[in-house]
């Protein structure tokens, strides 16, 4: 057990501990083992490929979510058909530069060839599209005898003219395949060329189409195999958005014969590969039991994302002084709420919180004994009188306090009743308990982290907030000022009040678009609730209003869609999410086109 001393300081770790920052690099590059077992599999997949050689042209697709290694498993398959004598082509669909990606995997796949295979192409090329005078043929060829880049270009050049002239890609692709094939010994039953297209999922819809069209409509030749490295997800969503949903299935159909999902790992597998990121990192003896399991579950068993939650670790304890003096455990619970548990981490850190953790497993304790039918404690009695409910007496027979129970929750945030079932949490929170009656932990915790593991839940761009007038009510308004500094520098014109009296002149001066309001006020729990229900029933203001609090309880949720409010919320993500939608609907004064 981690032993404090008087001001909360874990006690026996050292300042200077050596930790690692884990690197992403596919196995077989920086150090990375072959933790998920991917070479059996290659190595059965080339076997595939090579048996297969008489059904080309086809395309197989490694499919599995960001970071459950595709790219890791395409280099092994690679190297599994190396000794096989099949040639390879590799192509980074993201990082293929500017050019499309007809004309990247065109040039890849022609660099791979010899002279004298380049050299009939030029005159395929002139017999098919008749763009090409005798002269220019032999500068071509000639060209060819001082590297390939130029001659390739050119012939890019030419097939790139017009529709007419890219009608012939296919024709002269499959005249340079199978000169390229033709030109061996003797029979030769594996040859062939196989075309890896890693990175797919990561690009835009309309280059994961063109690639899509480029294998289909002009590569779809015999000799050839092409890999792709894709979430089947992301694939389908971009087919289906240019295609339509009817017709995505069909499309996708057409263009990959053969789909292998990299499966999760097993729990064992998970295991090694989170004690083996844990043992390079250097950071195995912070992490126990019951730490290890919430890795392993909350990332899916997804190697990158246990590496991102580890290196979340690295560089916060290497940038802040602070957190060494605290303690390496301590930081690693708490970045453990923030990647797993974000909204009960918001709480956590919300200055308008006073103690979620204690809240919490006073609870969670509360709960089991009401379920237990065990007698009531004291103890429990500041829960409810944080809540303002009246608590139970002393001598409350054991099979009432499930009544009291259902009056509790509702003033509860609205996850404590799912967080009570989760084990790992409530483990998690009890490791905490000690460690929080430090103050100085606490105020710690009152600065944010330098890692944010999730982007902000918003993808549209927030030009449109430009004109929009807010209004922001809340008592201790300093605490807002980073925020409302983001939100200005994006044109909105935000002002603020404290109370209801302030409130009402701020509308009458400013006529706001949005009101922003706390609902906890100099000590009245309701008193966010109950300055709308005010402005609205004295006619004051009845547009938009976002509540932004800390606890988010069934009560509260219920209580401001009464009052019509479009939004309650602890996460600032969907406070902009949500201004930007208002700004779409109401072409505000000043509002504008993204």
């Amino acid at each position: 057990m981690t032993e404090f001393d008087s001001e909360g300081y874990s006690v026996g770790e050292s300042a200077a501990d050596p930790f690692v920052v884990l690197n992403d690099a596919p196995v077989g590059e920086g150090g990375n083992e072959d933790l998920m077992n991917g070479a059996r599999t290659a190595r059965r997949l080339a076997d595939l490929i090579v048996a297969s050689r008489a059904s080309t042209p086809f395309a197989l697709a490694v499919d599995a979510a960001w970071g459950m290694g595709k790219s890791s498993l395409l280099r092994q398959l690679k190297q599994a058909l190396d000794p096989s004598g099949v040639e390879s082509v590799w192509f980074n669909a993201w990082t293929g530069g500017s050019a499309s990606a007809l004309e990247g995997l065109l040039k890849s796949v022609l660099l791979r060839f010899d002279r004298n295979v380049i050299r009939r192409t030029v005159r395929s090329l002139a017999r098919r599209t008749q763009l090409l005078s005798g002269l220019r043929v032999a500068a071509m060829v000639a060209a060819s005898f001082f590297g390939l880049g130029r001659v390739v270009d050119d012939i890019w050049r030419v097939l790139a003219v017009d529709a007419k002239s890219r009608n012939e890609i296919k024709g002269v692709m499959h005249d340079a395949v199978q000169s390229w094939l033709a030109r061996t010994d003797g029979p030769d039953a594996t040859k062939l060329l196989v075309v890896f297209i890693d990175d797919l999922d990561r690009c835009p819809p309309s280059r994961i189409i063109e690639v899509c069209e480029a294998i289909k409509l002009y590569l779809d030749v015999p000799g050839m195999v092409f890999v792709l490295a894709c979430d089947q997800t992301v694939l389908w969503q971009a087919v289906r958005q240019a295609a339509g949903a009817d017709e995505a299935v069909e499309y996708l159909e057409k263009i990959i014969q053969l789909n292998y999902r990299i499966p999760a790992p097993s729990e064992s597998r998970a295991s090694a590969l989170v004690q083996s990121y844990l043992d390079r990192s250097g950071t195995s003896q912070f992490f126990d039991d019951s730490m290890r399991n919430l890795v392993i579950e909350r990332t899916g068993r997804n190697p990158r994302r246990i590496k991102r939650l580890i290196n979340s670790f690295v560089l916060e304890y290497q940038l802040s002084p602070d957190w060494v003096e605290v303690g390496a455990r301590q930081l690693i619970r708490i970045i453990l709420l923030q990647h797993f548990y974000p909204d009960f981490y918001r709480m956590l850190v919300d200055p308008r919180v006073d103690d979620v953790v204690h809240d919490f497993l006073s609870y969670a304790d509360f709960r089991a004994a009401a379920i237990q039918g065990r007698h009531w404690n004291p103890a429990w009695g500041g829960l409810f009188a944080g809540k303002d409910i009246k608590a139970p007496p002393a001598d409350v027979p054991d099979d009432q306090l499930a009544g009291y129970l259902d009056k509790l929750e509702p003033e509860l945030p609205v996850d404590f009743p799912k967080l009570f079932r989760d084990h790992d949490f409530v483990s998690l929170m009890e490791s905490l308990r000690e460690p929080l009656r430090s103050d100085r932990l606490r105020r710690l915790l009152r600065k944010p982290l330098a890692q944010n593991p999730y982007a902000p839940s918003g993808q549209r761009s927030p030009d449109n907030l430009r004109g929009l007038r807010l209004l922001w009510i809340d008592d201790v308004p300093a605490g807002n000022t980073g925020m409302a500094g983001v939100w200005s520098g994006q044109g909105v014109v935000v002002s603020t009040a404290t109370n209801r009296e302030e409130a009402v002149r701020e509308i009458r001066r400013q006529r706001p678009d949005v009101v922003l309001s706390d609902i906890t006020r100099f000590g009245d729990p309701n008193a966010g609730f109950d300055d709308l229900e005010y402005l609205h029933d004295e006619g004051i203001y009845d547009g938009p209003t976002i509540f932004y609090a800390g606890n988010i309880s069934r009560a509260r949720s219920e209580r401001a869609e009464e009052l019509g409010a479009v939004a309650i919320t602890d996460n600032p993500a969907v406070v902009m999410d949500t201004l930007i939608e208002l700004a779409n609907g109401m072409r505000l004064p000043g509002w504008r086109s993204a």
